[in-house]
């Protein structure tokens, strides 16, 4: 028995100092770790932090394929606005409808026939009024033309009065004259000789005014002539423009009929029977032309040195088909606010484009090589875009950029680093100037065909 007690007991001691030995191990690898951990921080506030991993691609040339992405509304090249062809007609007929395709010449209303033949009535009364203002303007010329006629030829009393007047004042100045060469010889007196000169003046004076009295009825006679003719001038205009209006009322009315100047699409309607023609000043029906359709496309201004004229493009339609087009005039302007152009794009005939939809297409260039850069690479800031260049030393500096076009995953470098240098593309947001990275390149990729440029042949 006491045997028994004293094995139990020796084994109770071996596992209590067993487990004292395994809490002893266990305490001094957990210190080792923690000294291990403060080392490596130590260490780290020694050197600063470590530069961050960042991907870099190079700037590169590559071949843009040319497509420029445009969209606007369609609208009418020109638009044929119909008006009525007599003012105050009754509208009894609509023959022709929004939607419908007409033909040049067709009957798109009718007018009520009986104010119309009040309208021709009214202009053939003015014609007849024309050609009697004309008559009357006709004999008042013939008359000013006999009256200046009898004052150029004169009565013979108005001869004989001026002649009479001529012949006194040549004695009278003779007289004057005689007294003058023997003014020395004092045959005469002082009172004597200022008579003489003041009979020779009063003589031509009476002689001027015979003369002045028949000028100045000649220049009035010869006004009243002048403004005679104007007058007849004046009505034959009004009976010239009398006979036109009648004529052309006559060509329009047909019988009350309003027809179509052209062919095309009418796309609006604003009467309705027995409404009265031009009262709201619209007009009755407007036409697209020739069913001539166009784009007016909003393209930004750094992408108008890639338009030119004729250019094909291709829009997708309203039911998913693909309507072509071609560029027929370029931006004449640019908006100052949104820096945008309206380049207008022609397009051909198909049922499903309509005047007022909006078309999103593409327009095709030629290919050209460009920088470009991933458009990850951009960073925006209040300055612009620009980019974060890897230097030498594997430090990086934000240069500012102008972009182009772009094209899949890819941007056009209008202005900045050049082909070969690298740019970060991945966490530039969070550099800073001056920042060392540990720097991983790769290669340029885009997600749309844009291909390495062809090297120029030798």
């Amino acid at each position: 028995m006491t045997r028994k007690i004293q094995a139990v007991s020796l084994a109770l001691i071996l596992a209590t100092t067993l487990g004292l030995s395994a809490c002893g191990n266990s305490g001094d690898a957990k210190k080792g770790e923690d000294a291990k951990k403060a080392g490596a921080d130590a260490k780290a506030k020694e050197g600063g932090r470590m530069p961050q991993a960042v991907s870099v691609v190079p700037v590169e040339v590559k071949n843009f394929t040319g497509r420029l992405v445009v969209a606007g509304q369609v609208q009418a090249i020109q638009e044929a606005r119909v008006f009525p062809t007599s003012s105050g007609a009754r509208v009894i007929q609509i023959m022709a409808d929004a939607g419908d395709r007409v033909v040049a010449g067709q009957a798109l209303a009718r007018l009520d026939g009986r104010q119309v033949n009040a309208d021709s009535e009214l202009l053939a009364a003015q014609v007849r009024r024309a050609r009697t203002s004309l008559a009357e303007a006709e004999v008042g010329l013939t008359a000013a033309r006999q009256n200046l006629t009898r004052a150029e030829t004169g009565p013979r009393e108005s001869a004989l009065d001026t002649a009479s007047a001529q012949i006194a004042y040549e004695q009278a100045e003779a007289e004057y004259q005689r007294a003058l060469s023997i003014k020395g010889e004092g045959a005469l007196s002082v009172e004597q000789l200022e008579g003489r000169r003041a009979a020779a003046r009063a003589a031509e004076a009476r002689l001027r005014t015979q003369k002045g009295d028949i000028n100045a009825l000649l220049d009035g006679r010869r006004q009243a002539v002048a403004q005679a003719a104007a007058r007849v001038g004046a009505a034959r205009a009004d009976l010239d423009v009398a006979i036109a209006q009648q004529a052309q009322s006559n060509s329009r009315q047909n019988n009350g009929l309003i027809t179509a100047p052209v062919g095309g699409q009418v796309i609006s309607r604003s009467v309705n029977v027995g409404e009265i023609a031009g009262s709201t000043g619209q007009p009755m029906f407007v036409i697209v032309a020739n069913d001539a359709l166009e784009v007016a496309a909003e393209v930004p201004e750094s992408e108008i040195s890639r338009l030119s004229l004729g250019m094909p493009a291709e829009f997708t339609a309203p039911d998913g088909s693909m309507v072509s087009g071609s560029l027929r005039r370029l931006p004449a302007q640019i908006d100052p606010q949104r820096r945008t152009g309206i380049a207008r794009f022609t397009l051909a005939l198909n049922p499903a484009v309509k005047s007022g939809v909006f078309l999103t297409g593409s327009a095709s260039s030629k290919a050209r090589g460009v920088a470009a850069v991933p458009a990850a690479a951009l960073v925006y800031g209040r300055e612009g875009a620009s980019v974060f260049v890897l230097r030498n030393d594997n430090s990086v500096t934000k240069v500012k950029v102008t972009i182009g076009s772009r094209e899949g995953s890819l941007v056009e470098l209008v202005s900045g680093p050049q082909p070969g240098a690298m740019v970060v593309t991945a966490g530039s947001a969070f550099l800073a100037e001056g920042e060392k990275i540990n720097p991983i390149k790769g290669a340029l990729k885009a997600s749309a065909p844009a291909q390495p440029a062809t090297p120029p042949k030798k």
